[in-house]
Order: structure tokens, then sequence, then C-alpha cells
């Protein structure tokens, strides 16, 4: 008789807050029904993928060798938007047990079970942990290795970004129930957690579907009831959601920060058209003008591509002129990659990597110059900040701006939100005092 397989597993994540909260769903069932997470050989490894650039591919295809080699008697379960193209692609990763694509990561723990279940040690699991799990409504209980807990409120898109392959790894867009959503972070709040993030894939198109009108302003208003909640933040949103109904609530509503991650990708307005971005880089500047007209120390973040195909070093310019111009206090900068069924991978004028990477360079030269422009304003100003983690002699964490703040000081600050003075800046950092 072979011998039965632990119940012990370990979990990987790639990509995107929704995927984070997703691996969250899928530890929670596996703990449920017995299982330990641990990082010393589990028997199991739950790994979550991203397949949002080549780089991303490449991670998620790396770490998957090197769980075997580490480790080659244990089962690897590949999950996530990187799992749904390979299995569209029909591709086979070596040493891989089972694939489990995108539209699939809900039932991940079955599969496991159905496939291996029979192997299994006896379950040790205490009864309430199961009978919790099966009685909570869709969503979670913890937020593993976080003080902010992410909440998945919408999933899919159907923008079609020429660049992008995300509605076809997750389909069309669609909303979860406002009840369901308040239940969850009512649930997290009551836990500690002082600052909930509500992710989706295309944030924005939240509610649609379920009554005219009804918008994410409406679920914000509803959130903000639960006396347990200290901070709400949106992820990121897209330009044409942010309409006056979602400005009138960041201005007026205490718990919802001042913050907004809007996705610019260029400032050229001619390859944001071959994009299938809607809105014009001065539109785009437009809008963060009447925000900023509107809500007090408002800060914003973004992303931004270089190297889209036939972008010329006046486009790659025009973008470097908006990014001065909007004074973003964070940008996440990235190359364009060829992501086969996307109409941008078989576009002309394909950009060349050395360019790419020069290219990246010179933006993140820049963004580093302007977030400290931006941030100049907070010099001898008192911040809140939920303080999440120590790095060296230093309490780090995120204020209501999104500003990443270090506090020297030997006080435990972790998960408390404090108030602190900014006392000095530099291109990377952002130093205050208790």
């Amino acid at each position: 008789m072979s011998p039965k397989i632990k119940r012990t597993c370990a979990f990987f994540t790639f990509g995107c807050k929704v995927n984070q909260y997703e691996t969250q769903l899928i530890r929670e069932e596996f703990i449920a029904n017995g299982f330990t997470e641990t990082k010393e050989n589990p028997s199991f490894y739950i790994v979550n993928g991203c397949t949002v650039t080549s780089r991303a591919d490449k991670k998620c295809s790396s770490l998957l060798k090197s769980l075997f080699r580490k480790n080659p008697r244990a089962k690897i379960i590949l999950t996530g938007c990187y799992a749904q193209n390979i299995k569209v692609k029909r591709l086979e990763p070596e040493n891989v047990s089972c694939i489990i694509p995108q539209d699939k990561k809900s039932s991940v723990f079955h599969v496991v079970e159905s496939k291996f279940g029979k192997l299994f040690e006896s379950i040790h699991a205490p009864a309430h942990l199961l009978s919790d799990f099966n009685n909570l409504e869709k969503g979670i209980r913890e937020f593993n290795g976080h003080n902010r807990a992410f909440v998945k409120i919408q999933d899919g898109c159907d923008n079609f970004c020429t660049y992008c392959i995300v509605p076809f790894m997750r389909g069309a867009p669609w909303s979860r129930p406002l009840a369901e959503v308040f239940n969850e972070v009512k649930l997290l709040s009551e836990k500690g957690f002082k600052e909930i993030v509500l992710c989706g894939i295309n944030l924005g198109t939240w509610g649609r579907e379920f009554m005219p009108g009804l918008k994410i302003n409406n679920l914000v208003k509803a959130l903000s009831t639960l006396g347990d909640l200290k901070r709400l933040r949106l992820s990121s949103i897209e330009l044409k959601y942010v309409d006056d109904s979602l400005i009138e609530a960041l201005g007026e509503d205490s718990k919802l920060c001042h913050h907004l991650h809007i996705p610019l990708q260029s400032g050229d307005s001619f390859i944001l058209k071959k994009m299938h971005r809607d809105y014009s880089a001065s539109e785009y500047l437009n809008t963060l003008s009447r925000i900023r007209s509107k809500v007090k120390d408002i800060s914003f973040t973004t992303d931004i591509m270089v190297g889209f195909p036939g972008e010329s070093d006046l486009h790659f310019n025009n973008t470097l002129d908006i990014v001065k111009k909007a004074e973003f206090t964070r940008v996440h900068v990235f190359t364009f990659s060829p992501r086969s069924g996307t109409s941008a991978a078989n576009m002309p004028q394909q950009v060349d990597a050395q360019t790419k990477r020069q290219r990246r360079l010179v933006l993140e030269d820049v963004v580093a110059k302007t977030s400290l422009v931006a941030r100049k304003d907070l010099l001898n100003k008192e911040l809140s900040v939920l303080f999440e983690q120590r790095e060296n002699d230093c309490w780090c964490g995120y204020s209501d701006s999104y500003v990443y703040v270090k506090v020297p000081t030997t006080k435990n600050l972790e998960n408390i939100i404090q108030k602190v003075k900014v006392v000095s800046m530099n291109l990377t950092e952002t130093i205050a005092r208790v």
C-alpha cells in the first residue's frame, strides 16, 4: 500500500489584486478541509498564474520548474490566467500535475480532492472550520500576510484594448451583489482590517447589470455605514467611470481614500486611439484637473506602457510631457509585450527591444522626479498612515493618499492608523515622524 499524501500545501500568486483575492479564497477552502499551509516540502503547490505580459509568463514558468526541482514529489496545481492561456494554446508544462484554467478557478479544491482525495491522510481539521466555511456567504474571512484586505467586487472586461489579453482570459464583465460584498467587508472590518481595497478587472462597471443607474459610488456609500470600517480604497479604475457621482463621493465620504489609480497607458492621443482607449491625452489631464478642483489633497497613480507598435520618439515625448503635467505620485511603467490573439501583436512598426528598454529607463527617471515634485507639497504636513511592515529601523505604510511613508521608531505601529508629520523626502522615500 502506497503511503498516504499529507494534507499540506503552499500557495504562490502572480499578478493583480484580484488574483491575490482569489488565492485567498482557495487557501481558505483548503484549510477548511484539513490542510496545513507550510513552506517546508508541502504535498501540494497551488500556483495562481498571470499572463498579462510575456514577462509574467516567464515568471510563472520559472517558478514551476524551480518548485519541481526543490520538491519533485509534490503535486503542482496550476490555475489562473496563465493556466487559461496555456490551455488555449494546448501546451502542457512539464511536471505540472493538474491545470485548472481561470474559468474553473473556483473549483480548484474540488478538482484536487476528486483526483487525489483517496490518497489523502484522514482529515484532522476542527469541525467548526469546515462548517464556518460552508456556511459563509461567498467571500474571504482573512487576508493572509496583509494588513489591508483586498475584496473583489467585479470580474471580466469587454473593453478589448488592442494590446490586452485579459478579456479573452476572464470573459465578459460581471458584478458581485451589493449584499454579498457588504457582508464580506463587514466581517473583515470586524476582524481588524483597517483598510479595505475594492478591486476588479474593470472596477467601474460594477453594478451595471443589476439596475439602471447603480454605480460604484452607491456601493461606497453603503459600505461607509459600517462602524468598524476605517478606510475604503478603490483600486484601478478607468477614466470614463470617474464621473460626477464618484468625484462627489471622494469629496464627501470621510472613509473613502483620497487617491485614484487611473490607467493612462500613453500620453499621446494617436497611440491611445491605436490602443482602443476611449479618451485623448487632453481629456485625461482635464479630468485630473476637475477632480483636483473638487477633492482636497487627492493623489493620482497610473500605468504607462512604452514601445507600443508605431510609437515614435514624438509620441513618447508626448507621454513624458503628460507625466510632468499630471504629477503622479507613482507610476507602474512597463514595456509593450505582444500577446498572441490580440490585434496589437500583429500590428506593423513593432518597436525593437533596445528602444523599449531605453524608453522605460527614461520614463522611470522622469516619473521619480515628478513624483518628488508632487510629494513636495506634503512637507511639514500631517498624514494619516496605516502602518503595515517594518523595514530596518522604520515602520512603513500607506497614507490615505497612497504615499508610502517611513517612520524611524522603535514603537510597534503594526496595523495602527497614526497621524505623522512629513519631515523629509527624496526621489524614492517619504520620511515622517510620529
